[in-house]
């Protein structure tokens, strides 16, 4: 889906990525494995990241934003909505700070605060859904003060390097963020 608005924050804003946003330090964090530790992809080329980009630019049911410091236009991370279901009115939440210098700077916080208004008021959705590990406590604890609120527990549900683990399953309604 192609959405062109930047949405300000206070220090950060998202806008959605171009392939021309696929460079060497955006597949250096992919590849990093304390930056992927609880992610999916695990290596990535900028070819790669180019066609990853345009297929979610392609898809009416995904929205894949970048993360912007806003002094200087840094990228430093990305947040996805996948699947988006239009008759339900629910998205699929999925974030990551992949700049290390701004870890522990309330990027996350601000970023989900930000897609969550998004969410509402833009896009006119309802609800947004998110699983994460059960070992990511730091991103648990994020997504709990931005108004999140754990739904259920899949035990074993998500293989992560050949080792099973619990998935925390979080949604957040309009009006409750």
């Amino acid at each position: 889906m192609e959405y062109r608005e930047k949405f300000l924050g206070e220090n950060f804003y998202l806008r959605q990525l171009e392939e021309s946003d696929a460079s060497r330090e955006y597949c250096d964090w992919l590849n990093d494995p304390e930056v992927n530790k609880f992610l999916e992809t695990r290596q990535a080329s900028i070819a790669d990241l180019k066609i990853y980009i345009r297929q979610k630019q392609d898809d009416p049911n995904a929205l894949f934003l970048g993360v912007f410091d806003q002094h200087g236009d840094v990228h430093i991370g990305n947040v996805k909505l996948e699947p988006i279901d239009w008759v339900r009115k629910l998205a699929v939440f999925g974030i990551m700070i992949g700049n290390k210098a701004y870890w522990g700077r309330g990027v996350g916080m601000e970023a989900t605060r930000l897609t969550l208004d998004f969410v509402f008021k833009k896009l006119g959705l309802d609800e947004v859904e998110l699983g994460v590990i059960s070992e990511n406590v730091r991103a648990r604890k994020t997504f709990e003060k931005a108004g999140f609120k754990q739904v259920r527990i899949e035990r074993q549900a998500m293989n992560h390097d050949g080792t099973l683990y619990d998935k925390v399953v979080m949604a957040v309604k309009k009006g409750d963020e």
